[in-house]
């Protein structure tokens, strides 16, 4: 029999002791006796400690393995509490679905060749048709100008027209050198009329020319994260000199959201008309572009284009009970493209 260490030495300690107490009366039979017996009761007692603490670590171990078992069956409710919980989160999120769904009925047909629409609290998309194929996006390229020339600041600075600004391609309103007008005058103008000859004004008068301006706008669009967007002028025109701008709708929509953040600018976008007052004392009235201001009340922007490349564009932006959607329609053709605009954007507010 194997004893543990401390049962060990006490046995030695005894069987020493009990070993001198022999040999000084080893002529006693009687004496001797008592020694073996009490020898005997020692070894019974060290055996029967021994048998108690194999037990005792017997029990730890099957304890052990209970609290182990234990922890396990506890990870496993937990495992089951968790799954249970995704499920009833799918359910809700099906059923939300489904009731959004009904509410808002069939998705419109569209003639638009790329689109996106989405929820510009949550980014949720609602409706997407080939929103990562790029191509040129007209003059809703403004959208990225006004964004920066509104986070630039100090609208209210004057601005002193020079002969680089004029020598655009049409649409223009005709600026002429020498004149002068606030940034906020002439942001107002791009944004109702899209004239070119402003846009080419304000992109100078910030970035000291028009291609120092265009590598602002695409240096903003990597800090938004656009990965398929490339810009070359303010306005949207072809290029002449080098590759073509281009974009997604995907793209222009967090453009959109940006500018849409941004509360002079939404001040100006949602205008049906403005009047335009030149240096001279003369006014223009201008009306917007964005024919669904006028045909849908809960439209409210945001900026319209059209090239041979890009068809017939419209981002618009609209807000009912609360909820606010941004649609971006390219592509399009000439009728199509109110008409898509306005049937998705009243489509996405219905929920």
């Amino acid at each position: 029999m194997i004893l543990p260490l401390p049962l060990k030495n006490a046995g030695r300690v005894l069987a020493a002791a009990l070993l001198c107490a022999t040999l000084a009366g080893c002529d006693d039979p009687k004496r001797e006796q008592q020694l073996q017996w009490r020898e005997e009761e020692a070894e019974a007692k060290l055996a029967t400690a021994a048998k108690r603490e194999q037990a005792m670590a017997a029990e730890r171990q099957r304890m052990e393995q209970e609290k182990s078992q234990l922890a396990a069956r506890e990870a496993m409710v937990e495992h089951l509490k968790k799954q249970l919980a995704e499920e009833l989160e799918k359910t809700k999120k099906v059923r939300h679905e489904i009731e959004i769904k009904n509410l808002r009925g069939p998705i419109p047909q569209i003639s638009a060749a790329r689109c996106i629409v989405i929820d510009a609290e949550s980014d949720d998309i609602l409706f997407e048709k080939n929103p990562d194929q790029k191509g040129a996006i007209a003059s809703t390229t403004k959208i990225m100008t006004g964004l920066l020339v509104v986070e630039a600041g100090d609208l209210d600075k004057i601005v002193t027209i020079e002969l680089s600004d004029t020598q655009c391609a049409p649409v223009r309103i005709g600026l002429k050198v020498g004149e002068t007008y606030t940034r906020r005058h002439l942001l107002t103008a791009m944004m109702v009329k899209s004239s070119n000859d402003i846009a080419q004004a304000l992109a100078r008068d910030n970035a000291g020319s028009v291609p120092a301006f265009a590598n602002k706008m695409n240096e903003r669009s990597k800090q938004l994260g656009l990965e398929n967007t490339f810009f070359v002028n303010p306005h949207g025109l072809p290029s002449t000199t080098e590759q073509d701008p281009f974009s997604t709708a995907r793209d222009l929509a967090v453009i959109a959201k940006a500018a849409d953040k941004l509360p002079d600018l939404r001040k100006i976008v949602k205008l049906q008309s403005y009047k335009f007052v030149k240096s001279d004392g003369k006014s223009i009235d201008l009306a917007n572009t964005n024919r669904v201001l006028r045909t849908a009340s809960y439209c409210d922007g945001m900026k319209t284009g059209y090239t041979d490349a890009a068809g017939y564009c419209l981002v618009a932006t609209g807000e009912r009970n609360g909820r606010r959607r941004i649609v971006v329609v390219l592509n399009d053709t000439s009728e199509g493209v109110w008409k898509d605009a306005q049937s998705l954007l009243d489509w996405a507010l219905k929920a």
